[in-house]
């Protein structure tokens, strides 16, 4: 009947959330959510407002952490009892997999990793990395799960994480503020707020569906819109001059690198 191992969520905000209800219309086995907050599961799943108050016989096949950061050496203090045999993953930003580990009972299967707001409709886009107690058939379970939400791409490296954060985990911002910036920047020169707003929106979501429909890469299709000489062409050069975009963009993401690495600990 279950498609999906049963998880153990402790924490949900906006990301916990977006996996959760990815992951209940998937065919989620009975799971246990950490919460203070009313939510509403059907059954069999069940929310707890405290990790004390999971039942002890629950043994999850995936414990996900997914608090906030400056609670995780608690939370993790707490979890211990439940661990056993699952696997750990953390999504928890700047806990890295050596700091995680000393939290952990020694040879614990541990993965960090970090999905997209995405991935409540299936479409997250996921990057992992695993220590060196993750057998092969626990990759496998994770990487199911994981695309039963969208993507996932194993890295071979930690070091390489913060850079695919930049990217992928803060991406979908870059995106909305681009949708934001279309909107406001159409109202400012005369349109309807109702009209501009439509515009934006639906003209982000049709070339994202594009995208992934294509089998071309996104340069050539952006050539193919771009007729020389043509409207979109003088947009084109203004945007891509190497001071504009290419160069704030640039910026954006070294400026998200470094705070992710500022967060490490």
């Amino acid at each position: 009947m279950y498609k999906l191992p049963s998880i153990l969520l402790v924490g949900c905000g906006h990301i916990g959330r977006a996996m959760l209800n990815g992951w209940l219309n998937q065919k989620l086995a009975p799971s246990v959510i950490v919460h203070r907050y009313p939510l509403t599961l059907p059954h069999p799943h069940i929310q707890v407002e405290a990790i004390n108050d999971i039942p002890l016989k629950f043994q999850p096949d995936i414990i996900l952490l997914a608090t906030k950061p400056q609670q995780a050496k608690e939370n993790i203090s707490l979890i211990k009892p439940w661990i056993k045999n699952s696997i750990v993953i953390s999504i928890l930003g700047g806990k890295t997999l050596s700091w995680l580990q000393k939290q952990l009972p020694p040879t614990t299967s541990l993965i960090r990793a970090v999905p997209n707001i995405a991935s409540e409709l299936t479409l997250g886009m996921t990057i992992a990395v695993a220590n060196n107690f993750v057998q092969p058939i626990q990759k496998q379970t994770v990487t199911h799960l994981f695309e039963a939400i969208g993507k996932i791409i194993w890295l071979d490296s930690e070091e390489k994480i913060d850079l695919a954060t930049a990217i992928s985990g803060c991406g979908p911002a870059y995106i909305f503020l681009l949708t934001e910036l279309l909107q406001n920047i159409s109202t400012q020169k005369g349109l309807p707020e109702n009209l501009a707003k439509i515009l934006a929106r639906q003209t982000v979501i049709g070339s994202a569906a594009l995208l992934a429909h294509s089998t071309e890469e996104a340069e050539t299709l952006r050539k193919t819109v771009t007729t020389p000489q043509g409207i979109t062409e003088k947009a084109i050069e203004i945007l891509n001059d190497p001071h504009e975009w290419p160069d704030s963009l640039a910026r954006a993401l070294q400026a998200a690198i470094n705070r992710s690495k500022e967060m490490i600990s």
